[in-house]
C-alpha cells in the first residue's frame, strides 16, 4: 500500500487530509480517503473528521470452520471486503487537573461480514460467514479524568446504536458500555479499583439470543519493596458476578472471581 497525509494551518484552525491506496491481493485495490479539522483556543478544542475505509476478510473468515457448543460456523471463501463511510465531531477540554471529551459519530457499512444463521434446531445451529448487506452505527462517546494530588478518577461511557438495514441489532454490540477507574499512587504504593458495565446485547443476527447486561469490579495493588522489586496482587470479577458471554444455545458463562499475587522485578540489563 501507499499512504499520504498533509495539513495546513490558518490561525487557530488546522485542516488535514490524507489517503491510502491498499492492494489486497485477490480482493483487489482500494482507496481510503480522510479529511477533517481541529480548532482550539486555550483549554478548549473542537474537531471533526470524515473518512472512508474498507476491511478485507481474514483468513479465519475465508477458510476456518469452528464449533462452539451446538453451533457450527462455516467459513466462506467467496466473501467480499466490507466498506465503511464514517464521520465524527467532538470537543475536548484540557485543564490543569481536569480533562474531558465528547464525540458524536455515525458510520454506515456495506457488505458487512457477519455470521448468518442457515439452520436453527434444538440440536444444532448452523451459521456461515456472509456479507450481510448494509448497517448503520450511531452514537456518542464521553470521557472524563479528574486528579486530586495522589488520587485520580477516570470515567468513560459509550452509547452505540448499531443496526442492520432491517432494524435488527448487530450481534455482540451493547447499546451502553461504561467504566470507572479510581487510582491512588504515592511513593512506592499503588492502588486501583475499577467498575466495567455493559447493557444487554444479542448473540446472533436474528436477535433470538439475548445476553443480559452485567457489571464487574476489578482491584489491583502494588507495593514497592526496593527500587526493582514489588509485591503485586489483583482481583478480576471481585464480587464473583455470574454473567453470560454467549448462547450456542448452551449458555457460556464468563470468568468467575479470579485473583493472582506475586513479585515483580524491574531492572536494567547491563551490557
Amino acid at each position: 500500500g501507499a499512504f499520504a497525509q498533509s495539513d495546513v494551518k490558518f490561525g487557530m484552525l488546522k485542516l488535514f487530509g490524507g489517503g491510502r491506496v491498499h492492494a489486497a491481493g485477490a480482493q483487489g485495490s482500494f482507496f481510503s480517503p480522510s479529511g477533517g479539522f481541529v480548532v482550539g483556543k486555550k483549554q478548549w478544542r473542537a474537531r471533526g473528521t470524515v473518512y472512508r475505509s474498507f476491511r478485507a476478510p481474514t483468513l479465519n473468515e475465508l477458510f476456518r470452520e469452528f464449533r462452539a457448543g451446538n453451533t457450527v460456523t462455516r467459513a466462506n471463501d467467496l466473501l467480499k471486503p466490507e466498506f465503511a463511510f464514517g464521520s465524527e465531531i467532538g470537543a475536548d477540554y484540557s485543564g490543569e487537573t481536569t480533562r474531558a471529551s465528547v464525540t458524536f459519530f455515525r458510520t454506515s457499512l456495506t457488505d458487512l461480514i457477519t455470521n448468518v444463521t442457515l439452520v436453527s434446531t434444538p440440536a444444532l445451529i448452523e451459521r456461515q460467514r456472509r456479507n450481510a448487506g448494509a448497517a448503520l452505527t450511531r452514537g456518542v462517546e464521553a470521557n472524563a479524568t479528574k486528579r486530586w494530588r495522589d488520587l485520580r478518577l477516570e470515567l468513560a461511557w459509550l452509547f452505540s446504536d448499531s443496526r442492520f438495514a432491517n432494524r435488527l441489532r448487530i450481534a455482540q454490540v451493547p447499546k451502553h458500555a461504561g467504566n470507572a477507574l479510581l487510582t491512588w499512587s504515592k511513593n512506592r504504593t499503588f492502588l486501583s479499583a475499577g467498575l466495567r458495565s455493559f447493557s444487554a446485547q444479542f448473540d446472533d443476527e436474528l436477535n433470538a439470543f439475548r445476553l443480559p447486561g452485567y457489571a464487574t469490579v476489578q482491584v489491583a495493588m502494588r507495593q514497592g519493596i526496593t527500587d526493582q522489586l514489588s509485591a503485586i496482587a489483583s482481583f478480576e470479577n471481585l464480587l464473583d458476578r455470574r454473567f453470560y458471554t454467549a448462547f450456542t444455545p448452551i449458555p457460556t458463562v464468563g470468568i468467575p472471581r479470579l485473583w493472582r499475587a506475586g513479585l515483580r522485578w524491574e531492572g536494567r540489563v547491563r551490557k
